[in-house]
């Protein structure tokens, strides 16, 4: 009898959907319509222990139907995080992202209409996107109180630029996707967009597949390369601490001045 236990391991949960399109190329279907495919800690556990399995693939995210690729981090799930876990809610997305930027395969993100919250950094994560005219970018991190953690920062900083987020985290502005062109390998119609997408991925997988890890690895330091200061890093991090103590309703803890 064969040994399922690595199989069962990285079953998608509900919310997400694995698809083999053709060999090496995959589809990572954020599927909760209901929900505007909102992404629970769930899906995001999932991504990071798929990633370790990876071996070279070809990785499509994508949202189902036409409209939303993401609303971002499912808030229901977000509200019972807040009050249940010691480390910050978000760390599950922050694990996920991590894992996708070690793994060995190509992520490329299918924009198919609007990416909303934590969907913005997993878009960021990926290794390129494509987008259908009249997506968006949108965090409503302002309106939620949330300080957004220093790596996930720059990642959207890296993705879009400096321009395009400050629009999205001090100002919180809903960004047409064509005014972030220049992070995207693809504008396309609608109707073209899935075609488009699986062409891009098929021209991955002919390339040398150790010309493309190699470069790959080396591109994703690249954009990693600025170093923070380390008083900067933590005083970003009490600052998150308390955003989120406040979300929760708990008095936010006193900073000791040194």
């Amino acid at each position: 009898m064969a040994d399922e236990s690595n199989t069962t391991e990285t079953q998608p949960p509900e919310g997400v959907r694995e698809e083999e399109l053709e060999p090496g190329i995959l589809r990572w279907l954020l599927d909760s319509p209901r929900r505007r495919n909102a992404i629970s800690p769930a899906v995001f556990d999932w991504i990071s222990e798929r990633c370790g399995s990876l071996a070279g693939e070809v990785v499509i995210i994508r949202g189902s139907g036409d409209d939303a690729f993401s609303a971002g981090f499912d808030l229901t799930a977000l509200a019972t995080e807040l009050q249940a876990s010691k480390g910050p809610p978000d760390l599950t997305l922050i694990r996920a992202t991590r894992a996708m930027q070690a793994a060995n395969a190509t992520f490329l993100a299918s924009l198919n209409g609007y990416v909303i919250g934590a969907a913005v950094e997993l878009v960021s994560a990926c290794d390129l996107r494509i987008a259908r005219e009249g997506a968006s970018l949108r965090l409503p991190a302002g309106r939620l109180g949330v300080v957004y953690h220093a790596a996930g920062l720059a990642r959207i900083h890296a993705a879009f630029g400096g321009t395009i987020a400050r629009r999205l985290l001090l100002v919180g502005e809903k960004v047409p996707i064509e005014d972030a062109r220049a992070s995207l390998c693809g504008l396309v119609p609608a109707a073209e967009l899935d075609g488009a997408t699986l062409e891009t991925a098929q021209y991955i997988r002919q390339q040398s597949s150790i010309s493309v890890a190699g470069n790959r690895r080396l591109l994703r330091a690249l954009d990693r390369v600025q170093s923070l200061p380390a008083d900067l890093l933590e005083s970003h991090q009490i600052a998150r601490q308390q955003a989120y103590q406040t979300i929760a309703g708990i008095k936010p803890e006193a900073v000791r001045e040194t």
